[in-house]
């Protein structure tokens, strides 16, 4: 770089635009804003610099730098060519992008017009105060108007839509706050008693899902909470009917919200609304089944009478097991070994008995 240029720089200026600040700004990586606001400088001196140059002054490599261009290009704040990279005018995109032509209209839809223009003015201004400080970006204006076309909120209900997402500390993300005016349309939320009843059913939830929770030992997810949502808004039950559910699952090694869930959907088929209604159905449940096992029991050892051949035997047979009570003495049994007497044994000097000791003694 040339010495005299560089005492220009020393009093010149580097015009960055108000709308890169307020709508592109938050979103991009710390590396792009650096890469963009030097380019800006570059453009303004008429130079021409290529990767290399770009990665030796902000300190990192020509990669990084191609990838920083593909984030700026995905923002269509630059635009990529082949022999260059081209600084798109971002103030003139966004008056093409908000820009709407005029339409005649009858005096009765200009009236109309202008009180809804009048009332969207005010709350622009409340948000833009409230919210952003008074620099909120100009694509909040047709992001919100189109919320109010496309949903038909009340005023009041987009305020409050600020006010929640500025609680989640989620005012940076356009994305996020458009996501949640979605979900708010498709649960039916127009105007402001549509949200507080919304609100007052989402609190029941979430104290709900906290004691189940607690009653489970277990961390609950957004999955779980959509399965006590259904149990809270559609079956309308109070806690103390869940709790009866979570009490069937203690014999379970390890109980879970299908469980309980397929009980309570049965409870509510039944039309169950109350904790009486529910421990009577049970009851008679349990009596029901308990008839039913008793006699599946008793025909089962009724079942087993007669399910065998029996054997026929002998007089001659049995007779064998009792003594002749005309002799005393057992009926002789044929091909029985013949069994010695004591007094035989003694008789015979062959034989011999063993002592523990193993030494040879005769009785």
């Amino acid at each position: 770089m040339q010495i005299n240029e560089s005492r220009k720089l020393l009093l010149s200026d580097t015009l960055v635009p108000d709308i890169f600040i307020t709508e592109h700004l938050p979103a991009l990586s710390g590396p792009a804003v650096k890469l963009y606001v030097f380019m800006l400088l570059v453009a303004r001196t008429n130079r021409s610099i290529n990767e290399q140059d770009l990665a030796r002054r902000l300190g990192t490599d020509e990669e990084s730098i191609r990838a920083t261009l593909l984030e700026l290009a995905a923002r269509d704040l630059v635009q990529i060519r082949n022999r260059g990279v081209e600084i798109m005018d971002i103030k003139a995109a966004e008056i093409q992008r908000i820009y709407r032509p005029k339409t005649a209209s009858t005096p009765t839809e200009i009236t109309e017009s202008q009180q809804k223009f009048d009332i969207r003015e005010k709350l622009l201004a409340d948000i833009a105060k409230t919210f952003f400080q008074g620099l909120m970006s100009p694509s909040w204006y047709g992001e919100i108007d189109t919320w109010f076309d496309r949903y038909k909120f009340e005023p009041e209900v987009i305020y409050a839509l600020f006010q929640e997402c500025a609680r989640r500390n989620k005012l940076d993300s356009k994305a996020y706050i458009s996501k949640v005016a979605e979900n708010w349309a498709a649960r039916g939320i127009i105007t402001f008693a549509d949200l507080n009843a919304y609100f007052l059913s989402y609190e029941r939830i979430s104290k709900t899902a906290k004691k189940v929770g607690r009653k489970l030992r277990r961390q609950m997810t957004e999955y779980d909470e959509e399965i006590v949502a259904r149990w809270v808004d559609q079956f309308n039950y109070d806690f103390d009917i869940i709790d009866l559910a979570l009490r069937k699952t203690t014999r379970l090694s390890n109980p879970n919200l299908e469980v309980v869930d397929r009980i309570l959907t049965e409870w509510f088929s039944h039309q169950l609304r109350d904790v009486a209604a529910v421990k009577a159905y049970e009851a008679n449940k349990a009596a029901r089944f308990g008839k039913i096992g008793a006699s599946a029991k008793g025909d089962a050892k009724a079942g087993n009478i007669g399910n065998f051949q029996q054997r026929n035997y002998t007089e001659d047979f049995l007779n064998e097991f009792y003594e002749d009570v005309t002799t005393g003495h057992a009926p002789p049994v044929e091909n029985h070994p013949q069994q010695l007497e004591l007094g035989d044994l003694e008789a015979d000097p062959d034989v011999r008995f063993f002592s523990n000791s193993g030494e040879k003694e005769r009785l």
